[in-house]
């Protein structure tokens, strides 16, 4: 029970993060087959594995290998789904995360193209761009638990394991820290706020269950790694779906 009320606050919070977006009408966002879509990926290397013990004694982090290479892995996997889809793909290698992370502002009730990145959005519609994904390694909530006193809280910079010990028990997560943006160009809006996409973020921490005892706690081996490895990977198809199918059918 408490572990599931743990992945529930952990949800909230990351759901919670994100303001409530302008209500647009059905199919909003939705693009022509043949449609050129730009994709920028940067995702930090090291699987990182974070516990958090019953004192701060015990607490530790450690780095990993991931089985790939994790910004290779996940253009791979989007560039795929857009293709297969209809999109043509372009690698946006030329710009930078921060130059093209918020094309698209909420104010006033309404999306407007954000003018401090306006050099870029010129850019990329001299390119005719029609809409613009990014994904990114994001810090991410890990923990948070609050019982009577000030909450605990536990982030981690890069995707990986979060650990945590109490009482001679340990519960297993797998923390996929990366934040997906999918921006249209005409007109500007971030489909990110809107279903089907919305609730893919907010709930990318999630509970190993059965998770098999590690034979050393602070140095995993390549297989037992692997059910972290596996939850991330899925996590960046699920992504990448609900990206393919916003740009397909719209948002809601």
């Amino acid at each position: 029970m408490r572990s599931r009320l743990l992945a529930f606050v952990i949800a909230i919070v990351l759901g919670g993060c994100a303001a409530t977006a302008p209500p647009v009408p059905p199919n909003t966002g939705k693009l022509a087959k043949g449609a050129k879509v730009g994709v920028l990926v940067y995702m930090p290397s090291p699987a990182q594995h974070l516990h958090v013990g019953t004192t701060v004694f015990n607490n530790f982090s450690a780095n990993y290998q991931f089985p790939w290479t994790p910004t290779s892995r996940a253009y791979e996997i989007f560039a795929s789904d857009l293709e297969k889809t209809g999109f043509q793909v372009v690698r946006l290698s030329s710009f930078a995360t921060s130059t093209i992370d918020t094309l698209a502002v909420s104010t006033d009730g309404r999306w407007i193209a954000n003018p401090k990145q306006d050099w870029a959005a010129r850019k990329l519609r001299e390119e005719q761009i029609s809409a613009v994904v990014v994904v990114e390694g994001k810090r991410t909530l890990a923990r948070l638990e609050c019982t009577g006193g000030p909450c605990a809280e536990s982030y981690m910079a890069n995707s990986g394991l979060f650990t945590r010990s109490m009482l001679g028990t340990t519960r297993y997560f797998a923390v996929p820290a990366v934040e997906a943006k999918v921006f249209v160009m005409d007109p500007p809006m971030d489909l990110m706020a809107y279903e089907p996409m919305k609730t893919l973020q907010a709930r990318r921490v999630r509970q190993l269950d059965n998770f098999p005892e590690p034979r050393d706690f602070k140095r995993l081996s390549n297989a037992e790694l692997a059910p972290v490895t596996a939850a991330i990977d899925a996590h960046l198809r699920s992504l990448s779906a609900g990206a393919v199918q916003a740009l397909s059918n719209g948002v809601k």
